[in-house]
């Protein structure tokens, strides 16, 4: 099979194992935002829209907004939104409205006062500051109230601009939506009164100042700036007729085609941002008339809804998504240069509108007109001229605020009032559960693979060597489905031929080879090595496969013809016998209690029907402790006894952490092969495990680890609570 398969059918399988606690995430998650979706009241925005005239409305100089640096500019618009969001702009609608009066913004009672006025508790706290010399609890003073009603105000406001238009939005939340509606044309109606009165108030303040020491240049040169764009403004059409000059035709035709062509190219531009901060790329190509963008838009188009169409976190929709993110940086990109291209246009018409002014001026003074007009603008523009450079700066200004002071308007209008909206913007329903189910599936899943992978058992053999530190030859498969009623060790012997027993025989080598590279590292001579081979098979907990791995890998030397002796050494809990569904007999516990004399004491193998395997059965269960019985001279006689007559001896131990047993026959033992099951034992029980076994093994004594991925036929918590007990149990019992 493809690794690609391999990995796909272990995601499903900790998927599954992990389902439980997946779904009680799952809840977890989705039942708060159900319960809240059901309390909470629902709130509607209502938005009115208005416009900024960014570079003030000075009534003097109309144009004066077209030589002002963009950056300023949006600094301004900026400000304003600040402004909107001030409490002095709030405090100013609270009172307009009223609203300290009104149910939804006004004071309320809180919980606690409620309760007390049922109980009949109110004056209860006055009472008892009373009694200890305390005087009674003042009432909220007015400034509080207001207070409370303002932060109530403008956490139900929401004011933003409009991408990198002039345009800013205002928005109130309301539980009524006529009242969202109404409060939000009050909200604008009050800043733009506000707004006058303190540029009024400003520009008077200026004047004032000014005006004592500048009153007469002032009003000269109003006159003269006025006089001038008047004439020029008010007989354009009579000076050229009269001129009947082409080139002032010409240059007045220029001057209102730019400034056509310049208020087509910032509607081109402002739609286009627009269409570009909602994403909406393939409206900004078309108002931007750019094929390459279009073409760009297009292909996200279909990107988006090839990616719709795909599992989420599937390697397909990962791909799918970087390449969304490549699009939309290209995109962006794109627009950027056409937007760029288009800026350029309205500067170059920005410059054609100022050339065409000064240039209609000189054509006038120099064109074939009566010598009264030419006399009259002269003159104007000539005084004009003089005023500048002999006041500056600081006569221009003095004139400006002499006429902004007597005739102010604000430099924003309402460019759409708010309407009470038909559905209702919070809770937003598909919103929340979508983000519900989102997280809880991601954090379900989370929480399986941490389960899985630390905080869980040990799902693969690189995380198995990890926490043992020790080498790991191999993982032992899972049984086939059609062979879930024979017993496991039987499967050597039944089906020698399957990934089940072709694992045994790679454990059968790991063993022999690091028996092999460990006799050679630690020395041992010739005769020693002609013994047989102690292989001590051990566990962390109960029900890890233990006895099926010894049974299985004692057959495989067995069947390879090597003469194999299967001793059962976990004599507080013996299952061997049963295994091999042999008729109770003695066995090595009874030869280990045995008050007979050591001549006279004897041990009988019982033969194996399915292969040439010989066993040593527990026997009776001990009645004293068994670690005493492992660590004997009698057993330690034995072991040398049988080691002289067979190849290889294949101990089955004791659990590692409910008893000590195995320590002591780790001692005598040449290797020792160490189970964990799959996703069973927890990787913390597995570190002491290993290294209680590598401190008790000899120097130089290998520990191999095996991952089995046998299933188990019971749970966790019967070994724990069942077969578990049984190595602490009353040895009566």
């Amino acid at each position: 099979m493809q690794s690609s398969e391999i990995d796909l059918k272990e995601l499903i399988g900790i998927l599954r194992r992990q389902s439980r606690l997946i779904l009680i995430t799952f809840f977890v998650f989705l039942i708060p935002a159900v319960l809240y979706l059901m309390l909470a009241t629902p709130m509607y925005r209502a938005t009115a829209l208005i416009s900024i005239d960014a570079g003030g409305s000075n009534l003097l100089d109309p144009g004066s907004i077209e030589n002002s640096q963009s950056a300023i500019l949006n600094s301004r618009v900026d400000g304003e939104v600040e402004v909107l969001r001030a409490e002095a702009t709030v405090m100013a609608v609270v009172q307009a409205g009223d609203l300290i009066s009104d149910p939804e913004f006004g004071p309320r009672l809180g919980l606690t006062e409620k309760i007390t006025i049922a109980l009949g508790m109110e004056s209860a706290g006055d009472t008892l500051r009373q009694a200890v010399g305390l005087r009674p609890a003042d009432p909220p003073s007015s400034e509080r109230l207001v207070s409370n009603t303002v932060q109530k105000l403008s956490g139900a406001t929401e004011i933003r601009r409009r991408g990198l238009t002039y345009l800013i939005s205002v928005g109130v939340r309301s539980e009524s939506p006529q009242r969202a509606a109404d409060i939000a044309n009050l909200y604008v109606a009050t800043y733009i009164d506000r707004q006058v009165l303190t540029k009024s108030a400003s520009i008077i303040a200026a004047r004032d100042v000014l005006r004592s020491q500048t009153e007469t240049a002032r009003i000269e040169l109003a006159r003269l700036e006025d006089a001038l764009n008047s004439f020029i403004d008010d007989n354009l059409a009579r000076l050229e007729a009269e001129s009947n000059n082409e080139s002032i035709s010409a240059l007045r035709r220029q001057l209102e085609a730019a400034q056509s062509s310049k208020v087509e190219s910032v509607s081109v531009l402002a739609a286009s941002r627009e269409a570009a901060a909602r994403n909406d790329w393939a409206s900004a190509a078309v108002t931007l008339g750019d094929a390459a963008l279009e073409q760009l838009a297009n292909e996200r188009e279909a990107l988006a809804r090839r990616l719709s169409g795909e599992t989420a976190g599937s390697q397909t929709a990962i791909d799918l998504q970087n390449a969304l993110s490549d699009l939309d940086r290209s995109l962006g990109a794109r627009l950027a240069e056409a937007q760029t291209s288009v800026e350029g246009e309205l500067s170059a018409l920005t410059q054609s509108e100022t050339l065409a002014r000064e240039q209609l001026r000189e054509a006038l003074l120099q064109s074939n007109m009566s010598s009264t007009v030419i006399a009259d603008l002269f003159n104007l523009q000539q005084s004009a001229s003089i005023a500048r450079n002999q006041y500056q700066q600081l006569l221009a200004r003095v004139q400006d605020l002499n006429a902004l002071a007597n005739v102010q308007i604000a430099d924003a209008r309402v460019v759409s009032e708010a309407l009470p909206p038909t559905s209702p913007a919070s809770p937003n329903k598909r919103l929340i559960i979508i983000m519900a189910l989102t997280a809880a599936l991601a954090m379900g899943v989370t929480l399986a693979f941490l389960n899985e992978y630390y905080i869980g058992g040990v799902t693969s053999t690189a995380q198995l060597a990890n926490v043992i530190q020790a080498r790991i030859p191999v993982a032992i498969p899972a049984l086939p489905s059609s062979a879930n009623e024979r017993i496991p060790a039987d499967e050597i012997m039944v089906s020698p031929l399957s990934q089940y027993s072709e694992g045994f025989r790679k454990l059968r080598l790991a063993v022999d080879t690091n028996l092999h590279q460990s006799l050679s590292e630690r020395g041992v001579s010739e005769a020693e090595r002609r013994k047989a081979r102690v292989v001590l098979i051990c566990s962390a907990l109960p029900g890890e496969g233990k006895t099926t791995t010894a049974i299985a890998l004692a057959r495989t030397y067995a069947v390879s013809g090597q003469r194999t002796l299967l001793i059962d050494c976990d004599l507080r809990k013996p299952s061997v016998e049963n295994y091999f569904k042999l008729p109770h007999q003695d066995g090595l516990i009874d030869y280990l209690t045995s008050q007979k004399p050591d001549a006279d004491l004897v041990v009988t193998p019982v033969l194996d029907q399915l292969s040439n395997l010989e066993v040593i059965t527990a026997g009776s269960r001990s009645t004293q402790p068994t670690d005493q019985l492992v660590n004997s001279p009698r057993f330690a006689s034995l072991l040398e006894v049988v080691r002289e007559a067979f190849d290889v001896i294949v101990i089955d131990s004791p659990p590692l952490l409910p008893v000590v047993d195995t320590r002591y026959l780790a001692q005598m033992a040449d290797i020792a092969v160490l189970i964990v099951r799959f996703s069973n034992t927890t990787q913390g029980e597995v570190r002491d495990a290993a290294h209680q076994m590598q401190d008790a093994l000899r120097p130089g004594v290998r520990m191999l680890g095996v991952l089995n991925r046998q299933t188990e036929r019971r749970g966790k918590r019967g070994y724990y609570n069942g077969a578990y007990s049984g190595y602490y149990g009353d040895s009566t019992t």
